[in-house]
């Protein structure tokens, strides 16, 4: 193959005006929460919905791995923002991206997205066609562009910017992060049907006359924004842009075979020839040999290597494209040769990571000019020559030292950086509950941090529980809301017979360890009497106004042993109506607690604390302080990140910093979920947990300043070798200790709503087994009736399925058996017996290690596997692919990051 020095035509250049960043998120659900029986979505926790979502035809279904299951036809869901981003005289610049998997069959016109009626990204045929329609003096005319459709039964992101932009709009596209050619229109903007002027289209059309276009396959995620100004391409978040395609992009991690490379994880090469020893992974070492390559290019190419300086001896061939080629001086400079010139380059001083001196160094040709890099993205010099073609690229050609990777990728426009390698070193890691995570760090540095990261002892706690409740009561119950308005008359609360000592007894008879109690949701109405807010029960009433829900959960709780949670909700609809919630104003120091006029704490000697904080955030503050100060130890307190249902430019943003620095300062034992540092969220709300959950991810720090996902909540891979990697490449900041929590209600709804009935004892143990039994802990929400007490056939459920959990794992048969080895553990039975199921669990304590590893069972022809897995962490369950009679069981680790600590191993 030959390469091609000429510069390809770009179509669609995202605009360089200078852009301003994204509005918060109009919508951004994986559809792990809930549809009521009147199609209505109710978000899970951390999703943003800022309007109405509900499905189209009630066929669509949910499953946690795939998201929305669509079957085409009418199949879909319609989102109505709270507030219009289009239609009528409305024309707001958006952005809507949606992950998707398509079937391998689609109907005439299958829609992906749409919107407003007017804006489209559909199948077509055999090609994925994306514009919009506009009217001009009574004319339509569609400005659309198309490309191949992608590959079926594999995850897409579709992401479609509309721009306006005066009399005209431009909208760019992107799948998979490549940008695709924009649909462009300088006569007019996208023409909203009267109909279907603010509505969004997720899986099928608003068009009133297409609503059989739905798309087969699934929809894990949708996202939703508006922006102003021109669109900025770093404010897509579900598949990033992509500015170069890299064909090569080793950092010597891999193996040579025979004169062959062979790429280790993230790397990527093809036909990569190699001479020189790799003496530890990241280092290639030269004694005058050379690495090159052969292979096919589009528009400009850009060659990269990263070197010691020792390598850099006069007259080693650093790169060399055709007659192109840079050339070693010595250690502070190089030559370009080029078009029958030569032209110095001084070098920077070397960098430095872990004591190791390094250089980049980059060579990019492109439409007959060649620039020489010595940074990343920064030309030194820039030298024009003729055109022409070359057979192959090659690196350190006589070279003698120490070479840190080599890349060549293609790009258009600028060239930029496709190489991934830094000097591949692992300095000494002092273990901490968070490391940081380096701009192309190798995965060899990245799997020694990960080994490294230990939980804190209130996570360690934490994670021992096991299996944890959410107890969710409050106005909702008397008014059969899921989601209350905010305005409710505090009256209607009214329990007949609040009995929660038969909560706690309940609980712990079904092997519950915490409880959380909805202290407030989304309403606003709160379960205490609050000196902050008249719309709680002590303006009910129940109880003469006297009454205190925290006050009897809290003593039930520990007098039947229990742990205790609070969860407030950080959306407030009352005290949005009251002017308090996003009202605009200013983050600025606060004292909290803030004594009003007639506080009965006036004149104690209360601990105070000078807090950052809007109206709101002083708010909750002080609230928080209420509820951990004046009820005892809190050992847990739940946040979830849900925005109030107002306008988009409306949204509060959360003082998550000073919440958390006030919660450590009054309950420092407590742990913080779920928009928290202590806690994740698993990313749905169907209570089950990744096949293989780590509790080491990649996170990056929200600008509210709570943790996030690095690959979002919804990717079903967030700790494996591979996703440390894609962490690194989405922007994660640090790897992180944070556990999941997988959340789920025992009925369809959280709140109590009569007509609804409780899940079968079989969904119970699945949960069970896909929550606790993959390293999570289970959040079972069992929500109080109107009487105040739990359902009668709620309590009932609940000991069916702790029978059927206790039938299915009856008697540890490892328990008095001998066992013996360390990183393979071998269990010496008694007598034969029959076996179904082996739980694991590491000594968290010291970490995560284990990756992979294998059961297996002594027969007559040796040991034979019966089950295999990855991940274990606190605790892992595992059912064998069949039952086995056996007297020998092995556990045997066949991947670890580190020193495996086993302290569990349970035979069933």
């Amino acid at each position: 193959m030959r390469i091609l020095l000429a510069m390809s035509l770009l179509i669609g250049v995202v605009s360089t005006v200078p852009a301003v960043a994204a509005d918060p998120d109009v919508l951004d659900v994986s559809f792990g929460g809930s549809f009521s029986s009147g199609h209505t979505y109710t978000a899970a926790t951390g999703e943003v919905m800022g309007g109405t979502l509900t499905r189209r035809s009630g066929a669509e279904s949910q499953d946690p791995a795939r998201g929305l299951v669509l079957a085409g036809g009418p199949d879909g869901v319609l989102f109505q923002p709270g507030t219009a981003i289009s239609g009528g005289a409305v024309q707001r610049s958006f952005l809507v991206e949606t992950a998707f998997t398509p079937a391998a069959a689609q109907a005439s016109l299958a829609t992906v997205t749409a919107v407003g009626g007017a804006i489209f990204g559909r199948y077509s045929g055999t090609n994925l066609q994306y514009g919009f329609s506009s009217e001009v003096n009574g004319e339509w005319q569609d400005v659309v562009q198309s490309v191949p459709v992608p590959t079926a039964g594999e995850q897409h992101v579709l992401a479609l910017a509309y721009e306006v932009d005066g009399g005209g709009a431009t909208l760019h596209a992107f799948l998979d992060g490549q940008q695709l050619p924009a649909a462009v229109s300088t006569a007019g903007t996208a023409t909203w049907h009267a109909d279907a002027g603010a509505e969004i289209g997720v899986g099928n059309e608003v068009h009133p006359s297409a609503l059989q276009r739905g798309l087969a396959g699934s929809v894990r995620q949708v996202r939703l924004a508006t922006f102003s100004g021109a669109f900025n391409p770093g404010d897509l978040r579900l598949a990033k842009p992509v500015g170069s395609t890299a064909k090569v992009s080793v950092g010597f991690e891999g193996t040579i075979e025979r004169g062959e490379y062979v790429p280790g994880l993230g790397e990527k090469a093809s036909e990569l020839k190699a001479a020189g020893r790799i003496t530890e992974p990241g280092r290639l070492r030269l004694d005058g040999g050379g690495v090159s390559w052969r292979g096919e290019l589009d528009g400009g190419v850009l060659a990269e290597t990263v070197v010691s300086p020792d390598l850099l001896d006069r007259g080693a061939e650093l790169i060399a494209l055709g007659e192109v080629r840079l050339v070693a001086l010595g250690k502070h400079a190089v030559a370009l040769r080029a078009g029958g010139k030569t032209t110095e380059v001084r070098l920077p001083r070397a960098s430095v990571k872990e004591g190791v001196e390094y250089h980049y160094l980059g060579l990019a040709l492109d439409a007959g000019t060649v620039d020489v890099l010595k940074a990343p993205g920064v030309t030194a010099v820039s030298v024009e020559v003729a055109g022409g073609t070359v057979d192959e690229v090659r690196w350190l050609t006589g070279a003698r030292g120490t070479a840190y990777g080599v890349g060549v990728s293609s790009y258009f426009g600028e060239p930029s950086a496709g190489l991934k390698a830094l000097p591949c070193v692992v300095g000494k890691l002092k273990p901490a509950q968070t490391m940081p995570v380096a701009e192309g760090e190798c995965v060899t540095s990245l799997v020694a941090k990960a080994s490294a990261i230990r939980p804190e002892p209130r996570q360690v706690e934490w994670q021992r529980m096991e299996q944890t409740a959410f107890l969710h009561f409050g106005v909702n119950t008397f008014t059969g809301l899921e989601w209350g308005h905010g305005d409710e008359d505090p009256n209607l609360f009214q329990p007949t017979g609040l009995d929660t000592d038969q909560w706690a007894r309940t609980l712990r008879d079904s092997g519950f360890k915490l409880a959380i109690l909805t202290v407030k949701h989304h309403d606003g109405f709160l379960l205490y009497p609050s000196r902050y807010s008249d719309h709680s029960v002590a303006s009910s009433s129940w109880q003469g106004g006297q009454g205190d829900v925290v006050a009897a959960f809290v003593k039930s709780m520990r007098k039947y042993g229990l742990k205790v949670g609070l969860y407030l909700s950080p959306a407030d609809e009352n005290q949005y109506l009251d002017g308090v919630y996003a009202n605009g104003s200013a983050h600025t120091p606060r004292t909290i607690p803030t004594l009003l006029p007639g506080d009965d704490r006036a004149g104690q000697d209360l601990p105070q604390y000078t807090l950052t904080a809007s109206d709101y955030g002083a708010y909750m503050l002080n609230q928080l302080y209420e509820l951990l100060t004046e009820y005892g130890q809190v050992d847990e307190v739940w946040f979830d990140g849900a925005q109030g249902r107002i306008p988009p430019d409306k949204v509060e943003t959360y003082d998550f910093p000073s919440w958390y620095e006030l919660i450590r300062k009054l309950a420092p034992r407590a742990t913080i979920a779920v928009s928290g540092p202590d806690v994740r969220w698993v990313g749905n709300e169907s209570g089950l947990a990744r096949p293989d959950e780590f509790s080491v991810v990649p996170t990056i720090t929200k600008p509210n300043g709570s943790p996030d996902y690095a690959l979002g909540y919804a990717a079903a891979d967030q700790g494996s070798r591979k996703a440390l990697l894609a962490g690194r490449d989405a922007g994660a900041t640090q790897l992180a200790w944070w556990p999941a929590e997988s959340d789920v209600s025992i009925r369809e709804g959280w709140f109590h709503h009569p007509e609804q009935s409780p899940r079968s004892v079989e969904q119970l143990a699945d949960i069970y087994y896909k929550s606790v039994g993959r390293n999570s802990v289970l959040l079972l929400n069992i929500p109080p009736d109107r009487r105040g007490r739990l359902d009668d056939q709620d309590v009932t459920r609940l000991a069916e399925w702790r029978a059927k959990l206790a039938a299915d794992m009856p008697r540890d048969l490892a328990k008095g058996a001998r066992v013996s080895g360390e990183g393979t553990v071998t269990v010496q039975l008694p007598a034969k017996a029959t076996v179904r199921r082996v739980s694991l669990g590491e000594d968290i304590r010291f970490g995560q290690q284990v990756e992979a590893g294998v059961i297996e069972v002594r027969d007559q022809g040796g040991w034979k596997q019966v089950a295999a897995f990855g991940a274990v962490g606190h605790k892992r369950i595992l059912a064998l692919d069949s039952p086995v009679t056996t007297d020998q069981v092995r556990v045997r680790i066949t991947q670890s990051r580190g020193k495996v600590r086993l302290t569990a191993l349970s035979i069933y």
